[in-house]
């Protein structure tokens, strides 16, 4: 209830705007906004080292804004909201990737993490764990602060995360695992983050984004 009220009173006075195209909305995506936004396509799964990635949707400019508010804007709830388009997305297409035994977000460095209060792969990972009702493994560790992979070329991206991350966590023997992260690129970080599952004994890793660049 206590919430409920602040919720009313900040709105009052600063009403909340879809994390799309900034109108005033009751909900961190507008009506407007998620109607373009299912009739998008859904791309077509990428293979990939150890699996096959999936994305919700092209990072096209209207999927770009909502997850740059979710990550640069203090906007939790809009990566939520995509998430939950994204998991509906995924799970409707033909070839839709298995079941996962457990669901693993591609960590932050500490740095970053600090800066924006949350790592949004873990938002969106706890979003498509609890519509699979699989739990999310909390095991993967980034050893060292990387440089943002947008500054670099494919190779540079590349050699920017081997050996970067590290599993700290109970044998993952036999599991089939679902590794999230927001956007895919050239699918440098998600391979070298799966490495490291491969390693801790996972049989399948399937990475799932909410987008892709093409």
């Amino acid at each position: 209830m206590l919430a409920d009220l602040a919720r009313l009173l900040l709105d009052a006075v600063a009403p909340r705007r879809c994390a799309g195209c900034d109108a005033i909305s009751r909900e961190p995506i507008c009506p407007e906004c998620i109607a373009q936004l299912a009739a998008m396509p859904v791309p077509r799964p990428r293979p990939i080292a150890f699996g096959a990635a999936f994305a919700g949707f092209e990072f096209e400019d209207l999927v770009r804004a909502i997850l740059h508010r979710g990550k640069y804007g203090s906007d939790p709830a809009a990566l939520r909201a995509i998430a939950t388009l994204t998991s509906r997305r995924i799970g409707g297409q033909s070839g839709a990737p298995p079941a996962p035994d457990g669901i693993v977000a591609v960590p932050l460095g500490p740095r970053r993490r600090r800066q924006r209060g949350y790592n949004q792969a873990d938002v969106i990972a706890r979003v498509l764990a609890g519509a699979r009702s699989a739990p999310v493994l909390d095991g993967l560790r980034r050893m060292r602060e990387t440089t943002p992979q947008s500054v670099r070329d494919q190779p540079g991206r590349r050699r920017n995360v081997a050996g970067a991350f590290a599993w700290k966590g109970f044998s993952l023997s036999g599991a089939r695992v679902w590794l999230v992260d927001d956007v895919l690129t050239t699918g440098a970080t998600v391979e070298a983050a799966g490495a490291a599952l491969h390693v801790a004994g996972a049989a399948h890793i399937d990475v799932v984004i909410v987008a892709e660049v093409s």
